[in-house]
């Protein structure tokens, strides 16, 4: 039986394992005398709920290297699992660095150990065990998957990466990410992999340095993402609210409403990113929604003003895209509102109840078309 300290110094790893392991439905922590430490990545089970009082610190203790949760079982489905409360702090200064963009000779060793650099990503079947990442938190093939009432802080690279989800709820997130790993790169806040489906990604707080919401169908495992709800993202400063990412597989059926704040250099994009010049992006039946944004300046690591507000990339194929009750007031960059590039195709545009305010000296394109597009709605569209 091993001791839950919680004095900010001891190791509680062993012990919230122990309890988690034991395989008891609930695990419920007290409060710290200060905070929790862990110094290996907590392995939750199926059936199973882990609840921290909601502002309590749960710290990855220096030089770890390592996730700070995941799910036991990244080959066969985990079914109805719960992270309820924690500020959950990845401590990102005293680990490994951004092993994509930085590696030191630590995590470039790791990164290369467990075959990243020679491996075709389109036949992944699952994240990498014991893969040093520098993701704070680690999901995969998990049914009925409830994250909330959560704060994370300073991740090394992304909050939350999510793939092969089925029926999830991530609600009530607050990103705390003041410091890059070492520059404000590669910072996503929920990440959603391919094999996500029937989703919800709600009241989410604070900027992220990369997209706060990224839904990608072809990045590290390929398949199709569906049935989304992103309701409610509030951040000012962050570098985009919301990507969609395919360069072949669909995403589709995927509502974002409710989107508030400012962002240096989109706020949702749809996107294809890489890929050959042959493959396409897919997307189908998207909504966007109660939209109010605008640009901003950018961080000291990345420049502001970069892409439009609303944006649908080359060689991006669009089929049923409905944009609503869009404002904007631009004080800062004079890009785009909305823009569909040359290169680009949307069949079935709606665009309603769109305003913009130029408060610049300068003129701010509205809504610029350059793509192929065939309109089915076109509303009350207002610029001063």
């Amino acid at each position: 039986m091993y001791q839950l300290y919680g004095d900010g110094i001891h190791d509680d790893y062993p012990a919230i394992q122990e309890m988690l392991d034991s395989r008891v439905c609930e695990v419920v922590l007290p409060a710290p005398a200060k905070c929790y430490v862990i110094s290996k990545t907590l392995k939750i089970h199926g059936n199973q709920t882990l609840k921290l009082p909601r502002f309590a610190v749960i710290r990855l203790a220096d030089k770890a290297n390592c996730a700070m949760i995941e799910n036991e079982d990244f080959e066969n489905y985990n079914e109805n699992i719960c992270i309820d409360g924690g500020i959950w702090d990845m401590n990102h200064n005293n680990q490994w660095p951004n092993p994509y963009h930085f590696p030191d000779e630590n995590g470039l060793y790791w990164f290369g150990k467990v075959g990243f650099p020679h491996r075709d990503v389109k036949t992944y079947t699952s994240f990498i065990r014991g893969a040093y990442t520098g993701h704070c938190m680690r999901f995969c093939r998990i049914r009925r998957f409830v994250l909330k009432n959560i704060t994370i802080r300073n991740p090394v690279v992304y909050g939350v990466q999510m793939g092969y989800i089925e029926d999830f709820s991530v609600q009530d997130i607050i990103f705390d990410y003041t410091e890059g790993s070492p520059k404000l790169w590669n910072l996503d806040g929920v990440h959603v992999e391919g094999y996500c489906k029937n989703g919800s990604i709600t009241n989410l707080k604070g900027a992220c340095h990369d997209d706060l919401v990224a839904l990608t169908a072809d990045d590290s495992l390929y398949g199709p993402i569906e049935n989304i709800l992103v309701d409610g993202i509030f951040a000012e400063g962050s570098h985009s609210a919301v990507r969609l990412l395919s360069h072949g597989l669909p995403i589709k059926n995927v509502t974002i409403r409710n989107v508030f704040g400012s962002y240096y250099v989109y706020c949702i994009g749809l996107t294809k990113y890489h890929g050959g010049e042959e493959e396409r992006g897919v997307m189908e039946n998207i909504v966007l929604e109660n939209i109010t944004a605008c640009a901003c300046e950018g961080t000291v690591d990345v420049k502001g003003g970069r892409y439009p507000v609303l944006w649908v990339q080359k060689g991006v194929d669009v089929e049923g895209l409905s944009i609503t009750n869009v404002h904007r007031e631009e004080k800062t960059y004079p890009t785009p509102l909305f823009k569909v590039d040359e290169g680009a195709t949307v069949k079935n545009l709606r665009l309603r109840d769109i305003y913009q305010k130029n408060k610049l000296d300068t003129p701010v394109p509205f809504i610029q078309i350059d793509g192929e597009v065939e309109y089915t709605a076109k509303e009350n569209l207002q610029e001063l």
